[in-house]
């Protein structure tokens, strides 16, 4: 009979979040704790036969992490009889001065508290983990400590598996683990944590049985977890895991790029509101927006730039704000009429430039170095 789980890991609860404004900080620490209860409740409705949770559930240096313990295990306490399996991680470590070892966990939650692999068996079937240890050395994981896993035995490890890093913090390696080494390992499915993105290892073709994964977090809570966030489900059979992955974030955080139009193309206001109706057709009322406009645009039309950014500000629960640091505003147009070889300049340039190809737009960026050094301005980069 195939044994059904829920993985919930990263939750980071209490995180800081110094970088974001208070009200949006603490909106997000509770959508971390919502996305829990969600997962729960989740795993009540399905009855699952375990729930897997590899570490990085709370920050021992956050926002009263004695309280985040309490509450992953007011939870937990919840779903009795079905076992609840903790592997604590860098960010919440098992040590003697952590709310791990202060506070008592319910019947039904397992606890790994060593560094070393170790076996316990649970109502669902024996399960494998170690723990990160405060004040200890990450070290790389001792497989022989656990050479011949018994069959059907669940792996739940915090760790780093290399060549998998989810573009967050990609020099925090811990605990250095090989696809191959996991593949090879023995167990029958390996419950990861540590990195913020869902990704999954399967021996075989994509979509087919999975040796390991990682879920994720459940709720992003920084600008460098954009995307989808949520926790996964899972069914473990003779020949791996079938996943489910479910989103469970209540705010997603989106990094989105506007390229700007020619500045004075006759087409460009068409072209940006094409641009930015593709934009917002990618963004929720819920979603954290952080939006880098590049390219060049014309210095006395700047207020239809910031225009857009207040449009869109209104139209997502918050918006970072704006750096125009990549927008090359340039200066007005020089007038025709006070010197003949400027006049044949700005008509070569026009003629030109209409003739579309490479040609136009050389023509084009020689129009703008021109009006640049007529009026006074520097080159641009590419040509300086």
């Amino acid at each position: 009979m195939a044994l059904r789980f829920v993985q919930i890991g990263d939750a980071h609860l209490g995180a800081a979040l110094a970088g974001l404004p208070t009200a949006v900080a603490d909106e997000l620490r509770e959508a971390a704790r919502q996305a829990l209860r969600d997962a729960f409740a989740k795993a009540r409705e399905l009855q699952v036969d375990l729930v897997l949770m590899p570490g990085d559930l709370f920050e021992i240096n956050g926002v009263d992490p004695a309280a985040q313990v309490r509450f992953i295990y007011a939870q937990a306490e919840r779903l009795e009889p079905t076992p609840v399996v903790i592997a604590p991680g860098n960010h919440d470590p098992y040590g003697p001065e952590t709310p791990y070892a202060a506070i008592n966990p319910p019947p039904n939650v397992v606890l790994f508290t060593a560094p070393e692999l170790a076996l316990v068996e649970t109502r669902a079937g024996m399960v494998a983990g170690r723990a990160y240890v405060a004040g200890r050395r990450a070290d790389e994981v001792d497989w022989a400590a656990l050479a011949q896993p018994p069959a059907g035995c669940v792996l739940v490890l915090h760790a780093s598996v290399l060549r998998a890093q989810d573009g967050r913090k990609h020099t925090e390696t811990i605990v250095p683990v090989s696809p191959e080494a996991l593949a090879q390992s023995g167990f029958a499915y390996s419950a990861l944590g540590h990195y913020h993105d869902y990704r999954e290892f399967a021996r075989g073709p994509a979509g087919g049985p999975s040796y390991a994964a990682y879920a994720g977090c459940p709720q992003g809570l920084g600008w460098d977890e954009p995307g989808a966030k949520g926790y996964l489900i899972g069914e473990l059979g003779d020949d791996g895991a079938r996943l489910e992955f479910v989103t469970a974030a209540s705010h997603v955080f989106q990094r989105k790029e506007l390229t700007l139009p020619p500045e004075y193309a006759e087409d460009a206001p068409r072209r940006l509101e094409t641009a930015i109706a593709a934009l917002k057709g990618d963004l929720d009322s819920g979603d954290l927006l952080d939006l880098r406009v590049r390219g060049r645009w014309p210095e006395l039309r700047r207020d239809e730039l910031e225009a857009v950014a207040k449009d869109l500000a209104k139209r997502v629960w918050h918006m970072r704000a704006m750096d125009w640091g990549e927008v090359d505003f340039t200066p007005p147009l020089v007038e025709r009429g006070k010197s003949e070889a400027v006049n044949r300049f700005l008509d070569n340039c026009d003629e030109r430039t209409g003739e579309g190809g490479a040609d136009g737009a050389a023509w084009e960026l020689a129009r703008y170095m021109g009006h640049r050094l007529l009026s006074g301005r520097a080159l641009p980069d590419e040509v300086a």
